[in-house]
């Protein structure tokens, strides 16, 4: 029996019969629908960018922001750890590597550096000693930059890592 940090037998159930099934799916398949992965992915890592960049611009969402960026560190790191104890370290690794390291590299970056801005936010505008006009446009022009990098990482997810990971499937 595999344990997956402190979840329960139902829910480990349901998640190796998830991860088993993409691996089938994977295996069996010559081919994944990138135009689709793409939009998915796209809509998740834009709703991340909006999320940030919402809750740096106001003062009071500048304390979630730690909140949102241990989510996503906290999703990475769970996916990462059922996928290992699903199908094995040398399975698991390879999918791992295969699929979520290249886009990961690029994105998680990206996001601690729009926190890091809209944290900077917050504590210019606290100490009263800057335009909040100023703060807040060069926080938008790093949120859309940010933007540009979730969009390439959401392209090398669709096409680099999936076809990457067809090309290991036979490893995995």
């Amino acid at each position: 029996m595999i344990f997956i940090n402190n979840t329960s037998y139902n829910g480990i159930t349901e998640i190796t019969s998830f991860i088993e099934n993409l691996r089938e799916n994977i295996k069996t398949k010559a081919n994944i629908d990138r135009i689709s992965c793409l939009i998915e992915s796209l809509n998740q890592n834009t709703k991340m960018v909006i999320i940030i960049w919402v809750l740096g611009s106001t003062i009071i969402g500048s304390f979630f922001i730690y909140f949102v960026v241990a989510y996503k560190g906290f999703l990475v790191g769970y996916t990462i750890s059922a996928i290992i104890a699903s199908l094995g370290i040398k399975g698991g690794s390879i999918f791992v590597f295969s699929y979520l390291l290249f886009p990961n590299i690029i994105f998680l970056p990206s996001i601690f550096v729009l926190a890091e801005s809209g944290i900077k936010v917050y504590l210019r505008i606290i100490k009263n000693n800057v335009n909040i006009k100023t703060e807040l446009v060069r926080h938008f022009i790093i949120m859309l930059i940010v933007l540009f990098f979730s969009c390439i990482a959401s392209i090398i997810e669709a096409y680099f890592s999936t076809s990457l990971l067809l090309f290991l499937k036979n490893f995995i």
